[in-house]
C-alpha cells in the first residue's frame, strides 16, 4: 500500500495501491512532465492519477496550451460529424429531462460551444458557457452567437448568475481538486438546481482499445463509472435522478463509451454512504493487459522501420505519440526523429530534442532529405495516410514508407 501525493478525489484517503506507472515524453512547460502513478484508493475503490501537479498548473495548461480551441482537432465544437452527433445526443437527452425551455443552463468547460449550440436547437434560450480559454470563449460568443464567460471553474461566484442546471460534459475527468470544484459550482447553482455530469466510462475501457493505454493520458486524471459518480455526489448531499451509458462513434468509426448521471441537491442535506466497487479494478486490468499486448507489437513495428537506419518522421503528436516517444527513448532507437503535427499550438515545441513542425512542411522537408513516416495517431491514421499519399502524388514525388501502427 502506498501513501499518495494526491489524496483520493472522492474520499480524501491517502491509502492506495499502485496499478501502473504511466510515462510520457512531453514538451517543456507541460504540467505532466515525469508522468504519474495510476492508483486505486483502498478505502473507496476510485481509480485516479497520483500526481504532484498543482491545480494552478492545470488551470494554466487549459487556459493557454490545450487543444480545445481548435476546430480541426478538438472535440466540443461539433465541427465534424462524429462530434456533432455526440453533442446532439446529449442535448436531446437534456431536453427530454427538462420541459421548461426557459431553464437557466450553464455549460462549464464549454470549449467552443458545440453543446450549447445543440441545446439552442432544442429550444433552450437561457444558456451560458463558461471556459478558461479566452479563445474558446471568443469562438462561442462570436461564431456561435451564445453568451460565454471567461473563467476557471474555480473562479465562479454570484456575479456569474444562478442556474437551474450546470453541465459538466467531459470536464470532471480533468479536475485535480473535485471538492473545491464542486464548492465553486454550488456558488452558481440554484438551491433546487441539478448537475449533469458525463465522462469516459472507466468500467468499459476494455470494450474498445482506441490506442494502447489511451485512456490514461496527460489530461484524464480521474476515471469514473456509474458507481464512482454516485459515491462522489451522493456523499456530498446529491440525489441521483438518472444515470446511463452513452455509446458514440468517433473518427476511427469505433465506439466510445461515456457514462452520465443527473443529480439534484438534497435540500435536507442528507448524504449517502460510499460503497466500495469490487468490479472496477478487474475491468481496468483487462484493459491494461490488452493494451500491453498491442503496445508491444507496435513497438516492434517501430523497431522494424528503424532497422533501415533512415530518418523517421512521426506524424500526429498527441497522447499516443507522447507514450511512444518515451518508449523510443527507453529502447535507444538512434534514428533521427522528425515530428509533425497540425495543431498550431504544438508547433515549435521540443520533445527529446526534436522540434515539432507543422504538417504543412512535411513535403518541403522530405525534398531536402528523405525519411520514412510513422503515423502516431491511431484514431486518425487512415485519414492521415490518405492525405499524405495524395500530397506526394500532387508533388510528383514517390511516396516513402508510410507506416500505420494498427
Amino acid at each position: 500500500m502506498n501513501h499518495t501525493n494526491r489524496s483520493c478525489p472522492i474520499c480524501h484517503s491517502n491509502n492506495s495501491n499502485l496499478i501502473k506507472k504511466i510515462n510520457f515524453s512531453l514538451f517543456e512547460g507541460h504540467p505532466m512532465q515525469g508522468g504519474y502513478d495510476l492508483v486505486q484508493c483502498q478505502d473507496c475503490s476510485f481509480i485516479y492519477a497520483d500526481t504532484k501537479v498543482t491545480q494552478a498548473e492545470l488551470d494554466d495548461y487549459y487556459s493557454n496550451l490545450s487543444k480545445y480551441e481548435s476546430k480541426e482537432i478538438s472535440t466540443g465544437g461539433g465541427y465534424n460529424e462524429y462530434d456533432r452527433n455526440r453533442l446532439v445526443d446529449t442535448a436531446q437527452y437534456i431536453s427530454s429531462r427538462f420541459n421548461n425551455k426557459e431553464l437557466a443552463i450553464a455549460d462549464v468547460g464549454c470549449a467552443i460551444g458545440g453543446l450549447l449550440e445543440q441545446l439552442r436547437n432544442e429550444g433552450f434560450n437561457n444558456i451560458t458557457g463558461i471556459d478558461p480559454s479566452i479563445s474558446c470563449v471568443n469562438i462561442t460568443k462570436n461564431e456561435k452567437g451564445i453568451n460565454c464567460l471567461h473563467a476557471s471553474l474555480f473562479e465562479l461566484d454570484d456575479s456569474f448568475g444562478k442556474y437551474d442546471l450546470v453541465i459538466l460534459s467531459h470536464v470532471w475527468e480533468h479536475i485535480l481538486d473535485l471538492e473545491a470544484a464542486l464548492k465553486s459550482i454550488e456558488k452558481i447553482l440554484k438551491p433546487n438546481g441539478c448537475i449533469y455530469v458525463e465522462c469516459p466510462n472507466a468500467m468499459n475501457y476494455k470494450n474498445v482499445i482506441h490506442a494502447p493505454y489511451q485512456e490514461f493520458n496527460t489530461e484524464h486524471i480521474n476515471h469514473f463509472s456509474t458507481a464512482s459518480f454516485y459515491n462522489f455526489f451522493g456523499s456530498r448531499g446529491y440525489a441521483l435522478i438518472d444515470k446511463g451509458i452513452r455509446i458514440m462513434k468517433i473518427a476511427s468509426n469505433n465506439d466510445y463509451d461515456a457514462v452520465y448521471s443527473l443529480f439534484k441537491k438534497n435540500l435536507d442535506g442528507s448524504k449517502t454512504e460510499i460503497v466500495f466497487d469490487q468490479e472496477i479494478l478487474p475491468s481496468i486490468k483487462i484493459y491494461l493487459d490488452a493494451s500491453e499486448d498491442t503496445y508491444e507489437k507496435i513497438v516492434e513495428k517501430i523497431k522494424t522501420v528503424a532497422a533501415s537506419n533512415q530518418d523517421i518522421a512521426f506524424v500526429g503528436i498527441g497522447q499516443f505519440a507522447f507514450k511512444l516517444l518515451e518508449s523510443v527513448k527507453e529502447i535507444g532507437i538512434k534514428n533521427k526523429l522528425i515530428l509533425f503535427d497540425n495543431n498550431t499550438l504544438n508547433e515549435g515545441k521540443v520533445i527529446n530534442k526534436s522540434i515539432i513542425q507543422s504538417g504543412k512542411n512535411l513535403i518541403t522537408n522530405y525534398k531536402t532529405k528523405k525519411f520514412n513516416i510513422i503515423i502516431t495517431s491511431l484514431i486518425y491514421q487512415n485519414e492521415i495516410a490518405n492525405n499524405l499519399k495524395s500530397e506526394f502524388e500532387k508533388n510528383n514525388i514517390e511516396a516513402p514508407l508510410i507506416c500505420k501502427l494498427s
